[in-house]
């Protein structure tokens, strides 16, 4: 074969081979180039575009599955996967809401969280009773009453303290150390909005008028302003400020129509008539309202005649006490039976069942004058168990046992005095005695009585309990105890919990009839 040549003809290369010689490095060279041309560039990734172009093809032809796809249809426009994003949250829900001061978001939900619960938490008969629809005043002027805010901020705080496992300000605080001790937690985180509450109030009643004159015109807010700094006082234990407060509370009502004025709000007239009732039964005064017969007399008492059924005392000793203590005990009664079926049957009583018999019972039952029955007599222990009684369903907040000072202090010494009729051979009087002082004893341990008084209490319900042939058994206890008055849903729980450790005591005591 001739020898080796290279041409090119039209940019083409051409190599003529015409002998056995090996070809030199060079056309090797050339040689390898040109066999290697369009090799050694690495893998390609198939085309992103492409695989979603198939995509949108594929699921568009799975969305009209009655018409297959033409071979000449245009195929779709490919188009970019967009990923879709949640942007994040920015601040909390309460973020938007404009109130009507600066104050912390821990605070505020605090507030929240109090407001959401608030109707079950002070009524313990809330599951049986129609409150309606929330008052919306009560949330509205958190947007436009700065003393209204920081008030309940500090008062949501105490209640939240004071539910059990919590501190508490109030269980070791009083009117004569409370100035000379420091500050507790609560207390510290309580202060500057009370401060800042007692600052912007009197700045508000300043420029309504003169405090003196009937131009102050106090706005709801106000007089629920006035109710917390009456309650933070109470349970802080500083009694004369808590005293001032609610006579300061008595001359803006009266100022304002008296309690015709409040009859608007049927909510903070029963909260404002319900601080007045406490405070009394806290220190031993008389209630600030319905003291002047002549100007605001006793509320009258419900009628429950279409609802309940007759009701009879349930022995002689009820039968033969004071007519006015009677008629309290009967409405009581009455009342009782009916939020008991109403909790049967989840049914609802009217609102206003709640108010007429806490107003018209408890009012004449705390105005009756002191001398008017002697310590230790049936009448007296009555008179002192019905406001016990009536305190722990319409005063008691749920899962807080609000404290009382003269009240139990009162009741022991009654109950200790208190003289019975001697049993007749030839009647019941010794188990109609036992069983009206063991519903007594009872109510007094569910109500106001504390762990102090285990020493002296247990030992008694025991004896009594055992004179009633009821010891062994809370189903029966609980049938005396029902006998004369008893809500369930309210005293059973705390009954139960006494009538277990009491029954189980070892200790005895002798019952004498005086």
């Amino acid at each position: 074969m001739g020898p080796t040549s290279k041409s090119s003809a039209a940019g083409t290369a051409f190599i003529v081979s015409t002998g056995t010689k090996k070809p030199d490095g060079e056309m090797r060279r050339f040689i390898r180039s040109h066999v290697m041309m369009g090799k050694n560039r690495g893998k390609t990734l198939p085309s992103r575009r492409k695989k979603t172009s198939t995509s949108n093809a594929a699921i568009a032809s799975n969305g009209d599955k009655s018409s297959p796809p033409h071979k000449d249809a245009a195929a779709p426009i490919p188009t970019a996967a967009t990923p879709a994003t949640i942007p994040p949250k920015v601040g909390s829900d309460l973020s938007f809401i404009r109130f009507a001061d600066t104050i912390d978001e821990s605070t505020v939900g605090v507030i929240i969280t109090f407001s959401s619960i608030a109707k079950k938490a002070l009524f313990p008969l809330e599951a049986c009773i129609d409150f309606g629809a929330r008052e919306k005043e009560w949330m509205e002027a958190l947007t436009v009453d700065p003393a209204y805010l920081h008030a309940m901020a500090f008062s949501t705080q105490d209640y939240f303290d004071l539910l059990p496992g919590r501190s508490s300000s109030s269980s070791s605080s009083s009117s004569s150390s409370s100035s000379s001790r420091p500050l507790d937690r609560p207390a510290r985180v309580a202060a500057p909005h009370v401060v800042k509450t007692l600052r912007l109030l009197r700045e508000q009643l300043e420029t309504r008028g003169d405090a003196e004159t009937p131009t102050v015109r106090a706005s709801f807010s106000t007089v629920a302003v006035v109710l917390c700094l009456v309650f933070h006082a109470y349970v802080r234990g500083e009694r004369l400020v808590a005293l001032h407060h609610m006579r300061g509370l008595r001359k803006i009502v009266d100022l304002n129509g008296g309690l015709q004025g409040l009859r608007a709000s049927s909510k903070l007239l029963l909260e404002v008539l319900r601080c007045d009732i406490g405070m009394a039964l806290n220190n031993g005064t008389k209630p600030l309202f319905f003291a002047d017969l002549a100007r605001e007399p006793y509320w009258p008492y419900p009628d429950f005649a279409p609802h309940s059924p007759a009701y009879s005392p349930p022995c002689d000793l009820i039968s033969g006490i004071d007519a006015e203590l009677a008629k309290a005990w009967d409405v009581t009664a009455k009342f009782s039976a009916l939020a008991n079926r109403a909790a049967l049957t989840r049914q609802k009583l009217p609102k206003e069942y709640l108010a007429d018999t806490m107003l018209s019972v408890m009012y004449p039952l705390l105005h009756m004058p002191s001398d008017r029955f002697e310590r230790g007599s049936l009448d007296e222990a009555v008179r002192l168990g019905l406001l016990a009684y009536c305190s722990s369903i319409f005063l008691q907040w749920k899962g807080v046992k609000l404290p009382y000072t003269h009240l139990p202090a009162l009741y022991r010494n009654c109950l200790v005095d208190l003289r019975l009729p001697k049993p007749d051979a030839a009647s019941d009087g010794s188990s109609s005695s036992s069983r009206l002082l063991l519903w007594l004893l009872m109510i007094g341990a569910v109500s106001v009585f504390g762990e102090g008084d285990d020493a002296w209490l247990k030992p008694w319900l025991r004896v009594n309990m055992e004179l009633c042939g009821v010891c062994k058994s809370w189903d029966a206890m609980r049938d005396v105890l029902n006998s004369f008055m008893w809500i369930g849903m309210v005293h059973d729980v705390p009954g139960k919990t006494i009538f277990d450790s009491s029954s189980s005591s070892g200790l005895q005591v002798v019952l004498e009839y005086h």
